[in-house]
């Protein structure tokens, strides 16, 4: 199958990127729902973030996480529900996108 030129309206292209975004969302959010528990990297996965940036967050208290021996766990609600609650400029664009 050959490379092809469409070409669509301006609204049109806003509502296929919408809801290419949704689908991917909510596939991840269905994948991540069934967890409610996650660790360090499912979190870093789950919120689109760099390691770093949540290991500032943890020692800011930006973000709540329990300790059991060295691992570190993240409550999903509790997550999101702190951000939610905080300035974080990309979860505050995404829900203005998707709403």
């Amino acid at each position: 199958m050959g490379n092809r030129l469409v070409v669509v309206e301006t609204d049109q292209l806003i509502d296929l990127i919408k809801s290419a975004v949704q689908e991917v969302l909510q596939e991840k959010d269905e994948n991540l729902d069934q967890k409610q528990i996650m660790n360090f990297q499912e979190t870093c996965d789950f919120l689109g973030i760099h390691p770093s940036t949540l290991n500032k967050w943890k020692a800011e208290n930006k973000i709540p996480f329990k300790k059991l021996g060295k691992r570190i766990f993240f409550n999903r609600e509790e997550v999101l529900n702190s951000l939610k609650d905080s300035n974080y400029q990309k979860f505050k664009d995404l829900q203005s996108f998707i709403n």
